[in-house]
C-alpha cells in the first residue's frame, strides 16, 4: 500500500510523464507500462497538463525543458528515458560547462550551488545520497556533509507570492507548493525521509 507522502510525491512527478499529445519527459514518450501507471494515478489526481519536462532519475531533480531544477522528486521513478545534455538549455558545454548526470546545468543551478562553495566546470555524477564523483568514478564529496560542515544543517527557501517552500535537513526534504500559483486548492506537499 502506498503512503500518502509517496502518493503526493508521485503526484508531483506526474507532470513529468507522457500521457497524451504535447507532454514529454526527457524528450520521449512513455512506454505502455509507464502510461498505464500514469493512467492509474490520474484517476486520483486528475489529468496531467501538457508540457515538456526533464527528470534526473539518479537525484530526483526535475524541471521544465530548458530550465533549471524546479523540484526534487523521489529518485528512480520509472517516468523517463536517458537525461539529455541539452535538457536545461545547454548541452554543448558553452552554457555553464558543468554537467551532472549528463545534463549541462542551467546558470541558475550553478548560481545556487555556488552558495556552498566553488563550482568547477567538468562532468560529474551525483546520487540521491548526495555523493558527488567525477564521471570516471572518483569520489569528490558528499553534498549533505558540505551543508552540515557549513553550519547549514537546514536549508529553507520560501516564495510566498507563488505559495512555495522547500526545506532540506539531515535525512529529510519537504516541499510544498501549488500546481497553479493562483489556486489555493491546487496545493501539494511531499516529504522524503521525514518521520
Amino acid at each position: 500500500m502506498k503512503t500518502p507522502a509517496l502518493l503526493a510525491a508521485l503526484a508531483l512527478a506526474l507532470p513529468l510523464a507522457q500521457a497524451r499529445d504535447g507532454l514529454t519527459i526527457n524528450g520521449r514518450a512513455l512506454d505502455e507500462a509507464q502510461r498505464h501507471t500514469l493512467a492509474q494515478l490520474e484517476q486520483n489526481i486528475g489529468p496531467v497538463a501538457p508540457g515538456a519536462y526533464w527528470y534526473d532519475v539518479f537525484t530526483g531533480a526535475a524541471g521544465r525543458w530548458g530550465g533549471p531544477a524546479a523540484v526534487f522528486l523521489p529518485p528512480g521513478l520509472p517516468l523517463a528515458g536517458p537525461l539529455p545534455a541539452e535538457a536545461s538549455g545547454g548541452g554543448s558545454g558553452r552554457l555553464t560547462a558543468v554537467f551532472v548526470n549528463g545534463r549541462e546545468l542551467h546558470p541558475a543551478d550553478v548560481a545556487a550551488l555556488r552558495r556552498y562553495g566553488p563550482v568547477w566546470p567538468g562532468r560529474y555524477r551525483w546520487d540521491a545520497q548526495g555523493n558527488v564523483a567525477t564521471e570516471a568514478g572518483q569520489f569528490l564529496f558528499n553534498f549533505f556533509a558540505v551543508l552540515r560542515a557549513q553550519g547549514g544543517s537546514t536549508y529553507y527557501r520560501s516564495d510566498v507570492s507563488r505559495g512555495e517552500s522547500t526545506m532540506v535537513t539531515r535525512g529529510c526534504a519537504a516541499v510544498s507548493g501549488r500546481l497553479s500559483s493562483s489556486d489555493a486548492s491546487s496545493a501539494y506537499s511531499y516529504y522524503v525521509g521525514c518521520d
